[in-house]
């Protein structure tokens, strides 16, 4: 009888006499639901397909992406069955890198998230490490190039965030990242590598797995390469960045859209003195912001790279810069440094992190928004292989103009 009265319903809706704006369906228990259809764009009858997934994995455990550079993870599926089963994509936190149906991941700011590919409870995971982009937060190397030199210093960035071409090991040292210029219509030559890479070096503290600026060519392939120390595979590299996108997130959990520029440059700097201290020097990474963040020991380097870094992360103008420092009026001998120049409130200053802290219970502020009347004769804007970073091909066209006296800052001590 309830087939009869279905099938019964089915031929009055199909005639045209009647209006066809519902559908009258009958459940097991002989109950009708009515299925209004000005309200449904389409009905599709499924059977459930008999699927059975044994496991899921992606072609990438993890990987770096440059902020606005989309990119497809893929699926492998092992099942049982006849037709292909569904693969559901998410991402831990959309604000980072969003991910559509198709598994193409859309990095959206600077984090770390997780993506998940599930399907028939089945999971498979890849850890997202998002870096800025120059149009995002401010590099100075970049914001020095046109817009042909900016394109073929994002793609050796992409590259080396990715670790492309990083599965085979060369040798005990290094891993090599290919850069196939000829396959994105580029046209560049040795020393435009070496003078963009040295700018990515300076400009983006993420990038401290490459070994130095220097490129080499691999005359087999006809293609350009970079290495990176063999310790680092995509996924150590997402678990440090992990960490260090937390520190950074701690030490700046006070600042809100409302502080000014001066309050957020001092928001950083005291608080990361109160997270590192100086010294490690015999430690690999105390040039870099493993050093600076996660073992929390590290040199002039390391803790100037860690500002920078803060300061792109709190919307703040900042430079790396390297030279020498004075470490003796009296036989006026120099030593080897680094430090920034920061701009607050439209003026740019110098400040020296590692000459405020450094040293546990030290934190002062004699080397913190300073202007040139200060610091001039105690510092060199030279780089450690002494050619002048205003020139040398291999560094900044220029550097800003800083302030001739120190910031007005009322408590200053």
């Amino acid at each position: 009888m309830k087939r009869l009265l279905i099938l019964l319903s089915i031929i009055l809706v199909a005639l045209p006499t009647i209006a066809q704006d519902s559908l009258v369906i009958y459940k097991k228990d002989g109950t009708k639901v009515p299925f209004v259809l000005a309200e449904v764009d389409s009905i599709k009858f499924v059977n459930k397909p008999n699927v059975k997934v044994n496991s899921i994995s992606l072609n990438r455990a993890a990987i770096g992406l440059l902020q606005g550079n989309i990119y497809t993870l893929q699926a492998d599926v092992d099942y049982e069955g006849t037709i292909s089963p569904i693969i559901e994509w998410s991402s831990s936190d959309a604000s980072i890198a969003t991910v559509d149906s198709n598994g193409n991941v859309s990095p959206q700011k600077a984090g770390s998230v997780t993506i998940t590919a599930t399907s028939h409870g089945k999971q498979a995971q890849c850890a997202i490490t998002v870096v800025a982009n120059g149009e995002s937060v401010y590099r100075h190397g970049y914001s020095e190039l046109n817009e042909s030199d900016k394109a073929i210093y994002n793609y050796i960035l992409k590259q080396i965030l990715a670790f492309e071409s990083n599965a085979t090991t060369y040798s005990d040292i290094n891993h090599r990242v290919y850069l196939d210029f000829a396959s994105q219509g580029m046209s560049v030559d040795q020393n435009k590598v070496m003078k963009l890479t040295n700018l990515i070096i300076k400009d983006v503290p993420e990038a401290y797995m490459l070994v130095n600026y220097i490129y080499r060519y691999d005359y087999s392939k006809y293609q350009y390469y970079l290495r990176v120390i063999i310790s680092y595979t995509p996924e150590k590299y997402a678990e440090e960045m992990a960490q260090i996108y937390e520190a950074c997130n701690t030490i700046t959990a006070s600042i809100t859209p409302t502080t000014s520029e001066f309050d957020k440059a001092k928001i950083i700097h005291d608080g990361f003195i109160d997270w590192a201290d100086y010294g490690g020097v015999s430690n690999a990474n105390c040039g870099n912001i493993t050093g600076s963040f996660i073992t929390k020991k590290a040199v002039c380097e390391g803790f100037s790279r860690a500002y920078l870094m803060l300061c792109q992360r709190v919307g703040l103008k900042c430079v790396y810069v390297t030279g020498s420092m004075m470490t003796s009026s009296t036989n006026e001998t120099w030593g080897n440094h680094a430090w920034n120049v920061t701009e607050v409130d439209d003026v740019w200053y110098m400040v020296d992190i590692t000459g405020d802290g450094g040293f546990p219970g030290l934190c002062g502020h004699s080397n913190f928004l300073i202007g040139t009347n200060t610091y001039s004769s105690n510092y060199k804007y030279e780089s450690t292989g002494g050619a002048n970073e205003n020139t040398d091909s291999v560094g900044y066209t220029s550097l800003p103009t800083i302030s001739a006296t120190d910031y007005d800052w009322a408590e200053r001590p």
